[in-house]
């Protein structure tokens, strides 16, 4: 299978799991650790080191990176736990608690969801 791009499903394989690799927690400092779900009508995997958009609050899309732990690549209809490093936290504080759900997005479409399982930025953490 073949993108558009002309990347094929081996070549997005091989990115994820250098990707995977280089991973050091103590220096990537994630935000959060959350259940990554894909849509099944995606039609093309996705891989750690990806770069979707996140919904953290109603009126706040902002990007970030996910590192899978389990799998190097998440196929359409499959979910996977990873880290989560997003794009200046410091402008939606407080945002964050275990069992949210948000959307990823792509632009403006939709392409699946994310559970937050763990917190670790203390920032992010919702305040009771």
């Amino acid at each position: 299978m073949k993108h558009p791009s002309g990347y094929t499903i081996e070549d997005v394989i091989e990115v994820g799991k250098e990707r995977r690799s280089r991973f050091d927690f103590d220096k990537y400092q994630p935000d959060f650790m959350g259940l990554v779900s894909l849509n099944s009508d995606r039609g093309w995997p996705i891989t750690s080191g990806v770069r979707p958009a996140h919904q953290v609050t109603a009126d706040i899309l902002t990007s970030g990176e996910q590192v899978f732990f389990e799998n190097d690549i998440l196929m359409p209809g499959e979910s996977a736990r990873a880290y989560i490093k997003l794009l200046s936290p410091e402008h939606y504080p407080h945002c964050l608690n275990v069992g949210k759900e948000m959307n990823m997005n792509e632009g403006s479409k939709v392409i699946g969801k994310v559970k937050v399982l763990a917190v670790y930025n203390e920032l992010l953490l919702a305040t009771s």
